[in-house]
């Protein structure tokens, strides 16, 4: 019924007036308005965004989406590409009658987003949260500075550990969160091992018949999975040799992250007893449907949006952004870029040669009439396929601008 209702402008403006009647003044049809359209019938939002997460208009814009999202289409969950555990938290406190505050929700968000752009979102979503009407959640095992995740939660869970074990892996792990080494405690594959153990002795405590009973102890499980998950990558990582990229990332660590980070998201989603309707804020990397398509490079890489498209096929929609001009972050830090001009046989020059709009939204039959075009959503530099495999909708900005960091 709403998307018959957003509709209902558009007939108007093509319907005949009968004789004598003066003609209906045509509505304008916003790119935001399309959108919101688009993804008004959908199970799963994935909105994307430029790798480095420094991208100030697409923050302006996703923040203004979710909020019409929730508004006018029921969406009743947001998750983000950042670490799970701070949410988790906060969730179990809401519950329990502690509501959540701007600058709490904003810390677990992160300082990627950590910027006047965003903020406007950050009330809106506490308020919701604390009414019951929305849940929010981290999709990531990565671990946010400076939060419950590394201030508390370590001890929070090695409670559960009995005798010199419980001491023993506090003092280990809250050093390795808290990255606390030096000559005389320092980092070592052996240190991550022992972690590691910690985490996988504490999952079967947890796990017990009965041992997980309360809404929190749950999510305190939640937690641990997350964890070992992690720290089996880290000690993937410590245990390459040099030749093999010992320390840095190769696809293991991109399917094996995506692939956690997807099971995330089952995860959230189980706990409602009802389907809920839930936005992914995230990179376009990370959301898009198949990166096959890409080339070489990417011929093996298994996203999170592959595996949702799987899963939701035609109930999910991933949405990519790209700039003909402008200037990027390189996540919160100082660094900026500014974007190489636009290639004249490119999607983003094609779509403002005879636009006069600040965006310019192509949907997914465009992109499939389109073909294979030369564009950059992904990172910012130029790749060739047909985006209609990559993405369902791609908005385009006529200049990208650096985000207004601000302190959370």
């Amino acid at each position: 019924m709403r998307c018959l209702l957003f509709l209902l402008p558009l007939l108007a403006s093509c319907a005949s007036p009968s004789r004598g009647a003066t003609a209906p003044e045509t509505v304008a049809v916003s790119d935001a308005d399309r959108l919101v359209h688009d993804l008004c019938d959908k199970r799963i939002a994935l909105l994307g965004e430029e790798s480095h997460h420094g991208s100030g208009s697409a923050h302006a814009f996703k923040a203004e989406l979710t909020r019409r999202l929730v508004e006018e289409c029921q969406y009743d969950a947001f998750f983000i590409e950042t670490g799970t555990y701070d949410f988790l938290h906060i969730q179990s406190g809401v519950e329990e009658g502690q509501p959540v505050s701007d600058g709490v929700l904003a810390a677990a968000i992160g300082g990627f987003w950590a910027n006047k752009e965003m903020a406007p979102l950050i009330p809106f979503l506490t308020e919701r949260i604390n009414a019951g009407t929305l849940v929010a959640g981290g999709i990531d095992e990565q671990l946010n500075r400076g939060t419950y995740a590394t201030r508390q939660m370590t001890r929070d869970l090695m409670s559960f550990l009995e005798g010199p074990r419980q001491a023993e892996c506090t003092e280990k792990a809250e050093r390795h969160v808290l990255w606390k080494y030096d000559d005389a405690s320092q980092l070592t594959v052996e240190n991550v091992k022992f972690i590691l153990g910690c985490w996988t002795e504490l999952e079967s405590v947890l796990s017990r018949p009965g041992a997980a009973a309360t809404a929190r102890a749950q999510r305190q499980l939640q937690m641990v999975r997350n964890l070992e998950r992690n720290f089996i990558r880290q000690v993937s990582q410590m245990s390459r040799t040099p030749e093999q990229g010992r320390g840095g990332w190769d696809l293991t660590d991109f399917n094996t992250r995506d692939h956690s980070m997807f099971m995330n998201l089952e995860w959230l989603l189980a706990q409602s007893p009802k389907p809920r309707k839930a936005i992914v804020w995230l990179a376009t990397i990370h959301a898009a449907k198949d990166l096959k398509g890409l080339g070489t490079n990417y011929r093996n890489m298994v996203s999170f949006g592959s595996h949702v498209h799987e899963k939701f096929g035609s109930q999910s929609f991933a949405l990519g952004f790209s700039a003909l001009s402008g200037r990027y972050a390189l996540g919160p830090s100082d660094r900026t870029h500014t974007l190489a001009p636009a290639r004249a046989d490119s999607l983003e020059a094609w779509a403002f040669s005879n636009h006069t709009a600040d965006t310019r939204y192509l949907d997914g039959s465009q992109l499939r009439d389109l073909g294979a075009r030369v564009a950059r959503p992904l990172d910012y530099s130029w790749m060739t396929t047909p985006w209609a495999t990559v993405l369902d909708g791609l908005l385009i900005f006529r200049e990208e601008a650096l985000p207004h960091r601000v302190p959370w």
